[in-house]
């Protein structure tokens, strides 16, 4: 089990290692959102039907937040709001072949799971997410999806969030054991509990899933990501978002420290990559001018919004 104590890593960062020549804050003067619009994109996040959203929509979503490409993520059960086919995922990937990543999610409660999963292989799907069901992370029915995607080379996006009423609860005392044992699957760690380990100092997931404020070095994602090139990190949604957000002076430290790990995605649900019926919020765009304003280095950057991506998708870690 992961030990919190901080690492020589995070001491010299703590005490004043931390001047990032690559990753800082830009000129003022400069226009993040214009600076975005000369690099490839490719949204790690991304589902269909956010609000009734076509998959014209989506497209357009993506016309208008300057995304070459997508990973569209299905969400068969329905547990976490949103309902979404892998056979609709499909459909859209064979009329926008060059746009869209399709990955395919099936409720692994079934006992006919891996024998769906090896299905929507055939048919092209190119990974698993986003894994959201009522089930600890340590549920052997999880492993089991983790082990199918291990030996299918695949990447899996899986959405931690430890509250009650959660998904994949125990992100703190499982996921190191699968980055062990599993070495060939990427996994796309995403959501709430996920970004909560950012920071050494966690609250409980019942007092809140979005912790704010200065972050305490030494935490679990620094460890992981340090220690498992298989491990990845969605910076999608309003979890992303508000971990890396909270303390800029740390983000720009966490993000020269993880350059070939980080993810940019955006999981936006607003309608027209513009803010449409999302009270003018737009985590697509909301995302990129924050990584232009944080991220100084053109390399780094053009990792972060596409290269990355691809790795975890081929696997090359």
């Amino acid at each position: 089990m992961w030990n919190p104590t901080i690492s020589r890593r995070g001491f010299l960062y703590a005490t004043g290692a931390a001047c990032c020549s690559a990753l800082l804050p830009v000129s003022a003067a400069a226009d993040p959102a214009q600076q975005a619009k000369k690099y490839k994109k490719l949204d790690c996040h991304l589902h269909i039907n956010h609000k009734g959203r076509t998959i014209e929509d989506t497209i357009k979503h993506m016309d208008n937040t300057g995304t070459d490409k997508a990973f569209i993520l299905p969400l068969e059960t329905g547990e976490g709001g949103v309902t979404l086919r892998t056979e609709t995922v499909l459909h859209a990937f064979h009329q926008y072949p060059e746009r869209l990543i399709p990955f395919c999610q099936t409720d692994i409660r079934q006992p006919d799971v891996i024998e769906r999963i090896r299905a929507y292989h055939l048919l092209g799907c190119r990974g698993i997410g986003e894994q959201k069901e009522h089930l600890p992370l340590n549920d052997k029915r999880v492993e089991a999806v983790i082990a199918e995607c291990d030996e299918l080379n695949w990447p899996i996006t899986i959405h931690f969030q430890d509250d009650k009423k959660g998904f994949n609860q125990g992100i703190e005392q499982y996921l190191e054991p699968y980055l062990k044992k599993y070495q060939r699957v990427r996994i796309i760690g995403h959501a709430q509990s996920f970004w909560s380990h950012i920071s050494a100092d966690v609250p409980s997931p019942d007092k809140t899933l979005y912790p704010r404020g200065p972050v305490k070095p030494g935490g679990l994602l620094d460890h992981l990501l340090s220690n498992y090139p298989n491990l990845y990190a969605d910076m999608s949604a309003g979890s992303g978002f508000n971990a890396l957000s909270r303390d800029e002076e740390f983000t720009a430290g966490f993000l020269e420290r993880h350059p070939k790990q980080m993810l940019f995605g955006s999981d936006c649900p607003c309608s027209d990559g513009r803010g449409g019926e999302f009270n003018g919020v737009c985590y697509s765009t909301r995302l990129q001018e924050f990584l232009v304003r944080m991220v100084k280095d053109e390399a780094t950057l053009q990792d972060i919004f596409y290269n990355n991506a691809e790795r975890a998708l081929n696997g090359n870690a």
